[in-house]
């Protein structure tokens, strides 16, 4: 059998002062908040309280300073409309009536002249003091908020001993101990706990248990004030004319102010309902506004993402984009993928942005972290600096459409990103392969061409060797001048057959070279000399600008026959009226070649194949083309580099670079580069 007892009625007051969470709002706040926002917000109203005269109506509400929503953004005040529930009207003419609006004044007159006391002495922060003290009397206000009739019994006990009495035995504790421990589980600011029991002390005694004793000192002086007026708490019998001016300044102020009653007796709980519906459906729409700004703002910058951002790019838009919500101090999108990671950098809303070492440092609390998924693994996160208020609509549900979106959009440029670098990897290992497998037939080349000289120069050497020697054995016995020009052309291509032989054998299995001390611009000289003649019977001026370089290791014919090509070279290529120019420089130990000739240029199907064997870009009968690659072979056996510079029409230039200071033991690598107008790259060594 279940036996139900009944509860005493001071533990069902306690009880009820446990579950509170806040004062009630009076009719007319929650009206005038209403009509002071627009009938439909306009898209870029900022979400900033209403400067009206409606603060002035809001700021005499105790339940609305304790909410706090004179501060708040136009959303959180009208969250509290819709949460905060309304002062019951009481019956017209009931006690309870002349209390409310007794201690509204009351504490009215204590917030007025704790401001008026915080700014005459310089206060930094006056509104703060007011609003200690107009919530001074916050236990009386609780009381009220439950039990009214129980206040006004407590209220009109004459005997204050009987009095303290009474309320030691409903709530445990005097109201002001009450209040302070309402103060400290609501966490309102600290000025208020202290105001809340210590408003009373007359002479300051408990000031050192306040952190701040100057503004407590001046809402005690005003509580002082406020019992001086006609709404005195503790001597209700009180009714004769304030002596004190400024307490009668203080008197009609209040009385200017507070000239309606505290409750309006015509609030109905229709009008409550709908007022907190029409806050209700003025959240909505703000939510609904601020999700399609969102999404048109997602909109534009996915319609503005231009081709082939990279993954530094979109994640610096995309911070700007963060940065252009409202609430969002900074932002900044971090790839937690090091392949994709980009510049990262902090944003700002405006054109500000952090340096590097802010950036470094990383988002500041307080701040929210938005992991951007993909498929179950965070791509990137984004790092933002806002309210924490603003986390709350951030992760609300209807913007679960709009995160959604922003992880796709990661997904995909980081789906890109991969397949990027595995395209690179692939290009990569391709032009490996590509360049090893023509570095593969080149050498393949070569030694064919090594075999093919080397049969040829012994099965022909002798037989030209033997025409040679007939030739010359016919031409000194001969006295025919016709017998002895047939002999001497005979002798001639048996010589020239040779030659080509012998430059066959160089390109294809070159000697290893013979280094000793040579004077590199003598030799220089030698072969420019050995050209001036020509030059000038071709109408072609050879112009030399040839520096004094220091004795160096090196092949002396090897140099000499380098050097010889490439006037050669120069002097086939230039036409008549043109001009030949070699420069000759030493840095340090690298001696520089450059040899540049007025020609024709070399086009982009010579350029291909430059210094193949036996290509050559003239008629047929006019050489067989080894010149240069004789030259590239002379080149990468001295250790040094061999470049070229061309446009079609115009001049043509080689560089050789040749390294000067010590001998070469071993021969190093081919290292020749090209460089043309029409954007050919034609290494030194192809096929």
């Amino acid at each position: 059998m279940r036996v139900q007892t009944r509860r005493k009625p001071a533990e069902d007051l306690r009880r009820r002062l446990d579950r509170l969470d806040g004062l009630p709002l009076r009719p007319i706040t929650a009206r005038s908040l209403i009509n002071s926002l627009p009938e439909e917000p306009a898209d870029d109203d900022p979400d900033d309280g209403p400067e009206s005269e409606s603060h002035f109506v809001q700021d005499l509400d105790p339940g609305w300073i304790l909410a706090g929503g004179s501060g708040l953004a136009i959303s959180d005040q009208l969250r509290i409309v819709d949460e905060r529930p309304w002062w019951n009207p009481p019956a017209p003419g009931s006690p309870v009536v002349e209390l409310l609006g007794r201690l509204w004044r009351h504490s009215v007159a204590v917030g007025l002249g704790a401001r008026r006391l915080a700014r005459e002495a310089g206060d930094p922060d006056p509104t703060a003091v007011a609003r200690a003290g107009q919530l001074c009397t916050l236990g009386w206000w609780a009381v009220a908020a439950v039990d009214p009739d129980r206040l006004v019994a407590w209220w009109q006990e004459s005997d204050p001993a009987r009095r303290e009495q009474a309320m030691l035995a409903s709530v445990g504790s005097d109201l002001a101990e009450l209040g302070r421990r309402l103060a400290e589980r609501w966490d309102c600011d600290p000025l208020v706990i202290d105001a809340a029991w210590l408003h009373s002390d007359q002479h300051g005694a408990l000031d050192l248990l306040s952190d701040s004793p100057r503004q407590l000192a001046f809402v005690r002086q005003a509580y002082q004030w406020a019992e001086q007026t006609p709404w005195s708490l503790l001597r209700p019998e009180r009714e004769s004319a304030p002596v004190d001016p400024r307490v009668r300044i203080l008197t009609a102020e209040v009385q200017a102010r507070c000239a309606s009653p505290f409750v309006d007796p015509s609030a109905t709980p229709h009008e409550e309902r709908m007022t907190r519906q029409n806050a209700r459906l003025r959240l909505q729409l703000r939510r609904l506004r601020a999700d399609r700004g969102r999404a048109d703002r997602f909109l534009d910058l996915l319609a503005a993402t231009p081709a082939g951002e990279s993954s530094g790019e979109w994640a610096d838009r995309a911070a700007l984009a963060w940065c252009s919500e409202p609430g969002i101090e900074a932002a900044r999108v971090v790839w937690t993928d090091a392949d994709s990671s980009g510049t990262n950098g902090l944003h700002q809303p405006g054109p500000t942005v952090a340096s590097a070492a802010d950036a470094a440092v990383g988002v500041p609390e307080p701040g929210i972290i938005l992991p951007l998924n993909d498929r179950g693994s965070i791509r990137a996160v984004a790092e933002l600096r806002c309210s924490p208020d603003l986390t709350r609509d951030l992760f609300a549900e209807p913007d679960a459409a709009y995160r959604r979106a922003w992880d796709a959009w990661a997904r995909i440029l980081g789906e890109r990103t991969r397949l990027e670098r595995r395209l690179q990897a692939a290009m990569t290992t391709l032009r490996s392969r590509i360049q090893a497998e023509d570095e593969r037939l080149r050498l393949s080349k070569l030694d064919a061409l090594g075999e093919f000289a080397a049969g040829a120069g012994h099965e022909l050497n002798n037989p030209l060797a033997v025409i040679v020697g007939r030739s010359q054995l016919l031409l000194a016995r001969s006295d025919d001048p016709e017998v002895a020009r047939s002999l001497r052309i005979i002798l001639a291509q048996a010589q020239r057959a040779h030659r080509i032989l012998r430059d066959l054998m160089f390109v294809a299995r070159p000697p290893s070279p013979r280094l000793r001390p040579c004077k590199l611009t003598e030799l220089l000289n030698a072969v420019i000399a050995e050209y001036e003649p020509e030059c000038q019977a071709r109408g072609v001026r050879l112009i030399a600008e040839v520096n004094e370089a220091t004795a160096a290791w090196g092949d002396p014919e090897a140099l000499r026959h380098l050097a010889s090509i490439l006037l050669r070279n120069a002097l086939q290529a230039a036409t008549p009226g043109g001009r030949i120019v070699i420069r000759s420089s030493q840095r340090g130990d690298e001696l520089s070649w450059t040899v540049s000739d007025t020609g024709k240029g070399i086009r982009p199907e010579e350029a291909e194949h430059l210094f193949d064997p036996f290509y050559c870009g003239r008629q047929a009968g006019r050489g067989l083309g080894l010149g240069l690659p004789r030259a590239a072979r002379i080149v990468e056996q001295a250790g040094g580099r061999l470049r070229w510079s061309s446009a079609t029409g115009s001049e043509t230039t080689f560089h050789v670079s040749l390294p000067v200071s010590s001998p070469v033991e071993q021969p190093a690598q081919p290292a020749a580069e090209s460089h043309a107008a029409f954007s050919a790259v034609v290494p030194l060594t192809v096929r």
